[in-house]
């Protein structure tokens, strides 16, 4: 936080507020955040920074079962599985 509010002569605070708002785009990184220097500079300068698409439920759903499927972990099991079941059913209620 320190060393981008001095990079864009703001305060830590406004730097923080970017980041959890969404507007600054950031990687947690253990007790800090990661920035792109671009994103950071443009965001100072009022530009706002590009967005990546955001992933749709289906499809975070199909990538955690070809990951499984990938790795020879049977689809059968605990929580984890509960949770992709659940999210599957959700995307199929949504997409209706």
């Amino acid at each position: 936080m320190r060393e981008a509010a001095r990079r864009v002569h703001r305060a830590e605070e406004t730097i923080r507020r970017w980041i959890w708002t969404g507007k600054l785009p950031a990687r947690k990184l253990g007790k800090g955040y990661e920035v792109q220097e671009s994103d950071l500079d443009a965001i100072a300068a009022g530009i706002p920074a590009p967005r990546e698409p955001e992933a749709s439920l289906g499809g975070w759903v199909a990538d955690v079962n070809a990951w499984r499927a990938g790795n020879g972990i049977s689809p059968r099991g605990g929580a984890g599985q509960l949770v992709v079941e659940d999210r599957a059913e959700q995307s199929d209620l949504g997409s209706h």
